[in-house]
């Protein structure tokens, strides 16, 4: 048997901006992993704890993996899953590795937490992280010895076929390198050309991917990322839809308060890289306020009361607060740069019914175990 893990996600600076080439984001890869094993089958099988799926039929076919016996809902939650097999299988395909059975297995456990009693999904991009250490897995089971920008890649398109569309793929970067890193996106427009064009996976990954920046950073010994729970769960494919309908009827306002946003998130990354602790928090600080602006000026849910008063709480102790990600709930964040004030933070956050959650930064990214 065969084990792989990937770790979560949380997005520092640079959030919604992130989706539109050219604009940089601050990421890190946090400690949260998901887990995948493979072991050879007389049939492929998949076992999807999350979704209480077990011993699910998969047939590869025409390039496609298709599961049989499984209802709507569990077909859908599925998707991601099947696509993920299905660019494996036919990756190795077009490096002239025949594919053999194989039951996959997948766990999300250490991505949720327990919060009175129940176990809860936070927001840490545990669907990119399963579909990122299942490529792995099939891939170094077929004795295929992939790099992880092959990984990110293959990872990237999985979830342009099961979404109909193209992210910014954030999570998978986060989810392949590990770390704390620069990131900006690829041309959305250039890889959905070669995708419908039918180009070949081969082709397509061994290119050099236009716009595409991925740059680890070093992490300062004393910088701390905290990490709260708001109570809320957050959709952030319901939130992009949002945003779009926005950008549609508000282009020029759109632009502006994601450029706004873009400016922010580049600034702190330069005070970050040279050390600049105040100027980096005055950023994220001003980050949180363009987001709250971005939410009121859209319509969108992005800073919700129980965000806004997590961030506050960090402010009041000297450091700073913000959502991390789409917001409308989940989790946000605080960084400072020495313990007292953490501590601080954490127990002020209990005393406001929020759940600071046990997460540090990742810096592996996807792993044999």
């Amino acid at each position: 048997m065969l084990e792989y893990s990937a770790p979560g996600k949380l997005f520092i600076s640079g959030e919604w901006a992130i989706l539109e080439v050219g604009n940089y984001g601050l990421v890190a890869a946090i400690n949260n992993r998901v887990h995948v094993s493979i072991e050879p089958s007389d049939k492929m099988r998949v076992t999807a704890e999350e979704f209480k799926i077990h011993d699910a039929k998969a047939v590869y076919e025409d390039g496609k993996v298709s599961f049989s016996g499984l209802d709507d809902k569990s077909r859908a939650a599925m998707k991601l899953i099947g696509e993920a097999l299905s660019v494996s299988l036919r990756y190795l395909e077009d490096s002239g590795i025949d594919s053999k059975p194989f039951h996959l297995s997948t766990s999300s456990r250490d991505t949720q937490f327990e919060v009175n009693g129940e176990m809860k999904k936070v927001g840490f991009g545990s669907s990119a992280a399963v579909v990122v250490a299942a490529i792995a897995a099939v891939l170094d089971f077929h004795g295929y010895d992939a790099t992880k920008d092959e990984i990110y890649k293959l990872s990237t398109i999985a979830h342009y076929y099961a979404q109909g569309k193209v992210g910014s793929a954030f999570d998978v970067a986060a989810s392949t390198y590990g770390g704390l890193f620069v990131y900006s996106r690829f041309d959305p427009v250039w890889l959905t050309k070669k995708v419908e064009a039918g180009e070949s996976l081969r082709s397509i990954v061994s290119q050099d991917w236009p716009s595409l920046v991925i740059e680890e950073l070093e992490v300062p010994d004393n910088f701390r990322l905290l990490v709260g729970w708001t109570g809320e769960s957050a959709s952030t494919s319901a939130a992009i839809k949002q945003m779009n309908e926005f950008k549609a009827a508000n282009s020029s306002e759109y632009y502006r308060l994601y450029n706004d946003i873009a400016c922010i998130a580049s600034r702190a990354i330069e005070s970050f890289k040279a050390g600049n602790n105040d100027e980096f928090l005055e950023c994220l600080n001003e980050n949180e306020e363009a987001l709250a602006d971005l939410g009121k000026a859209s319509g969108v849910n992005i800073e919700t009361p129980e965000l806004k008063k997590l961030s506050q709480i960090a402010e009041d102790y000297g450091a700073t607060g913000k959502l991390s990600g789409a917001g409308g709930g989940d989790c946000g964040i605080a960084v400072c740069f020495d313990d007292i004030t953490a501590n601080n933070i954490t127990a002020a956050w209990q005393d406001e019914g929020l759940t600071p959650l046990d997460v540090t930064i990742d810096r592996q990214g996807v792993r044999k175990e």
